[in-house]
């Protein structure tokens, strides 16, 4: 018995570091920002923001921090809003030849 609840604590944890490297080497550039709104006054009460791997889990960490906040029982004002965007890639400085392009001694 506690074989199997390792072997399943183990794939687990395998698989939520899994999504944070999919997101590193396939997804880049993809960008997520999540804020906690307070919906009557349109105040951001908090901000979270990343790309690639860091974008892993923004908007449960953003409910999280909501419900940190609504514990004097403002839970109702309370609002996540999360957008998705992609971020153009990085211009490279480097030029290297191809192979049509002769160097110059």
């Amino acid at each position: 018995m506690k074989y199997r609840t390792f072997i399943i604590i183990t794939c687990g944890l395998m698989l939520s570091s899994c999504a944070s490297m999919f997101n590193g080497a396939v997804l880049p550039n993809q960008c997520k920002r999540c804020e906690v709104i307070n919906k009557y006054n349109q105040e951001v009460l908090t901000s979270f923001e990343g790309c690639g791997s860091e974008n892993t889990k923004l908007e449960e960490q953003a409910k999280i921090a909501a419900y940190d906040l609504s514990r004097d029982g403002k839970l109702c004002n309370l609002e996540v809003v999360c957008e998705s965007w992609k971020k153009e890639p990085e211009a490279e400085n480097q030029t290297t030849p191809t192979v049509n392009q002769k160097r110059e001694n």
